[in-house]
């Protein structure tokens, strides 16, 4: 399955530095990426549908469409056009390493050249799909910390070809060194001997983060205009087996109780296949997780079917996050994440994104441990907080959503829609209590090394940053503000920005020459 040039490209060299060069000739993948860009182009087309078919589902109610032959043709030829296109991407698909360049020429009709020299790639991280993997092979992609559009991807390489990419991208000065003079050492699959394992995630604490966050409700809202067309497929269906709804829930046959009792069961059931679902995402994707540590980086392993590998610089991590929503918080648990640079790249999901290491749901004490890491000495759990001023509550509550609220229930009551005053009576009395909780959670705390944030409404939020490494600082004064002497304070960090509102303006203007004065005073590089 590989391409001969590829095998020569990979073939031992007596200097480490020129096994992961390709010459000036430009190189073709191995056809085995005719089948990634085909599920590529199956992923963009089904992401596509999701947005039509609610869409066609309304307006032209495609699902009247029973003719199989029909729709038959229409899947085969859909199939056809996607196998073809990733057979075209394959072939308009060329890359080479050459002095210390990564350089890639992609796309058909919107033609890409991209030229990453190694200096300004950020990650490398290295996948492997579950289909490259009974042949060896993985895809490598490599991050910068600019523009989503100078991420370069080299689609399928054998894997210890992808490994020697990382670590010859990821090696400084005296790493090359060593690496020079142990040129004759076969790479292995895991080739970091100095890596030591800081963290592991059982298939326990994986069920856990399976149901603590529960993302399946997205997919049942993404559906819901598909909901009666469903609903009717199954009536006629349960209706064609000699299964009458009517006679089984109807008033004559069966009582209230009973009927509660179906309800509550069949509600039983959806909960319990939703969490299902999650858990086994979760699984899938956390499988194996690993978090290691060498001397100057982490590097995060996980997957069941598709294999992933991150690797995260030490000294590139700008913020680092404890999430802990309301049903973690009930469980002990905590998401913890390690942020680096994400100006400029596209959003992700937390796993793919290069720029953000997720270690899910560890425990309090295993914070510690793990923040330290990157963080030495950090507090974030044992620093007095101290909370933000309660003109934060008086201009939430007292100029939008009180004012609003009785607006819109005078209006509602003198129409006489008595069904609508108590929809808004009970909305109000919820936002503010959910505007209560916002305020009690907001805080902030400082050391001579770092700033803390901590935030929530059920659940608690904890940040912490270190002040050199901040790049921007702004603070915000409304004219309401100005006048109860309050401020906002906006800080903005390479991996984005944090916000505490509604200081007391003597402590923002503070924090804000603090954070400006370490900015400058300090001469270590936040990258």
């Amino acid at each position: 399955m590989s391409d001969p040039q590829m095998e020569h490209s990979v073939s031992p060299s007596t200097n480490p530095s020129k096994q992961v060069e390709t010459g000036g000739d430009w190189q073709r993948l191995a056809p085995i990426s005719i089948l990634y860009f085909t599920v590529g182009n199956i992923k963009q087309f089904a992401q596509f549908l999701i947005y039509v078919i609610p869409a066609l589902a309304i307006s032209s109610n495609i699902f009247e469409m029973h003719n199989a032959s029909y729709l038959i043709a229409i899947g085969t030829g859909i199939l056809a056009t996607v196998s073809f296109s990733g057979l075209i991407s394959y072939f308009f698909y060329l890359f080479r390493i050459h002095q210390q360049h990564v350089e890639v020429k992609s796309g058909v009709l919107h033609r890409r050249h991209i030229n990453l020299p190694f200096w300004r790639i950020q990650n490398v991280k290295i996948e492997q799909p579950f289909y490259y993997r009974p042949f060896n092979f993985a895809l490598v992609v490599l991050d910068t910390a600019g523009s989503s559009e100078e991420e370069a991807k080299i689609v399928a390489v054998p894997l210890p070809y992808a490994l020697m990419i990382r670590k010859q991208v990821l090696a400084d000065n005296a790493e090359a060194k060593q690496e020079e003079s142990n040129a004759a050492e076969t790479i292995r699959t895991r080739d970091d001997s100095d890596e030591q394992i800081v963290n592991r995630r059982s298939i326990h604490d994986l069920i856990v983060h399976g149901i603590t966050n529960n993302r399946v409700w997205i997919l049942l809202g993404a559906a819901a205009p598909l909901y009666d067309s469903a609903a009717t497929i199954i009536y006629n269906w349960l209706e064609s087996k000699g299964l009458k709804l009517e006679q089984l829930f109807g008033e004559e046959t069966a009582t209230w109780w009973q009927l509660g009792l179906y309800t509550l069961t069949a509600l039983l059931i959806i909960l319990a296949v939703l969490a299902s679902l999650s858990i086994g995402g979760a699984v899938l994707t956390f499988y194996g997780f690993t978090l290691s540590r060498d001397k100057r980086r982490y590097i995060r392993r996980s997957g069941l079917l598709s294999k992933q590998e991150v690797s995260m610089k030490m000294s590139r991590i700008q913020l680092v996050t404890a999430q802990q929503d309301w049903l973690d918080k009930l469980l002990g648990r905590v998401n913890l994440y390690f942020e680096q640079n994400t100006s400029g790249t596209q959003p992700q999901t937390e796993l793919m994104s290069p720029n953000k290491l997720l270690i899910p749901s560890v425990t309090v004490d295993e914070v510690h441990t793990l923040v330290n890491g990157p963080l030495p000495h950090s507090g974030i759990y044992t620093v007095s907080y101290q909370g933000v001023s309660k003109q934060f509550l008086s201009y939430w509550l007292g100029i939008w959503v009180w004012p609003i609220g009785v607006l819109l229930t005078g209006i509602t009551t003198y129409l006489q829609l008595w069904n609508e005053v108590g929809v808004l009576v009970i909305a109000i009395v919820f936002i503010t209590m959910f505007t209560l909780l916002r305020w009690w959670r907001w805080g902030y705390a400082t050391d001579e090394r770092y700033v803390y944030v901590r935030s929530g409404r059920m659940g608690l939020d904890f940040q912490c940053l270190e002040k050199y490494k901040v790049q921007q600082v702004s603070v915000v004064q409304s004219v309401f503000m100005k006048r109860k002497r309050v401020a906002s304070v906006k800080i903005i960090l390479a991996s984005g920005s944090v916000t505490i509102p509604f200081m007391f303006e003597s402590d923002a203007w503070k924090l804000a020459n603090d954070l400006l004065y370490a900015a400058e005073s300090s001469k270590k590089s936040w990258m």
